[in-house]
């Protein structure tokens, strides 16, 4: 976006003071003035992919160990008032109000296979965590537990209870419990997605690893693609100024943004080839600028 209000603010500001024109008459070419920008783009769209996939991906895996090792350390940490807590495996918490090891209005959804949602819903709680076990429990004072019957999702058995301890919890699987932490998709660089690619055989998972290995090239192609189309558009609307020009910006690349979301999505499902729906914002949007700019050197 960036390199896109910078494109239009420039080119903008040229064509609106005439200076395309006076350019073309003294004999320049407008790709000379474009070409140099368009290196420039595509300088900036391969920094953009050394950025996602190293130090993005390295950052997020050491983010995760960081939390890990709080939940190691801390496990009352991880637990934060006014938002849905879904690091736990089973479990979904909402919890109002935390102060020290006491809590207030905690809502818990528990979550098992081939059964239907349990909702337990107390006044008051308070944190029991074990440091050598590296787990924690949640003790409940004054609530209820309601459940739909498996067999007839009209009837629900209804639960009161004045005290009520939950399981101990750990944050996902076994591997968690040791300290371990296994690298998800984000995580990994685009050698680590492609060599896992060949291995692996569950379809979903096949689609989200070569997924992301086309969002990882395509969103840091961005750059380039927007200067190819940030120049002609320039060029034709004539307006120089910051507002407009950042105006145009945010229009289009809301635009993009929504089209590589749909894409993504499509890819993840498995509607759409990932090479081929993830690629289809940059192609589009590349096909248009190279149209625009065409146009306006032959004009």
């Amino acid at each position: 976006m960036s390199a896109l209000s910078a494109v239009l603010l420039v080119f903008g500001g040229f064509a609106q003071n005439n200076e395309i024109m006076a350019m073309k008459a003294s004999g320049v070419n407008i790709l000379k003035i474009a070409l140099p920008v368009i290196l420039a783009g595509f300088l900036l769209s391969v920094f953009s992919l050394f950025l996602n996939d190293q130090l993005i991906s390295n950052t997020h895996f050491a983010y995760r160990k960081v939390l890990k090792n709080i939940f190691l350390s801390k496990p009352s940490a991880y637990l934060e008032p006014g938002r849905f807590i879904k690091e736990f495996k089973d479990y979904v918490f909402l919890i109002q109000e935390i102060h020290g090891n006491k809590m207030k209005g905690v809502t818990i959804y528990q979550t098992e296979q081939d059964r239907p949602i349990r909702t337990i819903i107390a006044e008051s709680g308070e944190i029991l965590s074990s440091p050598k076990d590296k787990t924690l429990s949640l003790k409940l004072y004054n609530g209820t537990i309601d459940e739909a019957n498996p067999t007839d999702p009209n009837m629900f058995y209804k639960l009161d209870f004045k005290s009520f301890v939950l399981p101990p919890l750990f944050v996902g699987d076994e591997a968690a419990l040791r300290g371990e932490v296994n690298k998800k998709t984000k995580d990994m660089s685009l050698d680590e997605l492609v060599t896992m690619l060949p291995k692996e055989q569950e379809k979903k998972v096949r689609l989200r690893l070569e997924s992301e290995v086309y969002r990882k090239i395509t969103i840091s192609m961005a750059p380039v693609v927007f200067i190819l189309v940030g120049i002609p558009l320039a060029l034709i609307t004539r307006r120089g100024e910051a507002i407009i020009s950042f105006g145009i910006a945010l229009a289009l690349v809301s635009i993009y943004y929504v089209f590589f979301v749909l894409s993504d999505a499509l890819a993840l499902q498995g509607t759409i080839p990932p090479s081929i729906a993830l690629w289809a914002p940059d192609v589009t949007l590349a096909a248009i600028g190279g149209f625009l700019l065409f146009r306006v050197v032959r004009s």
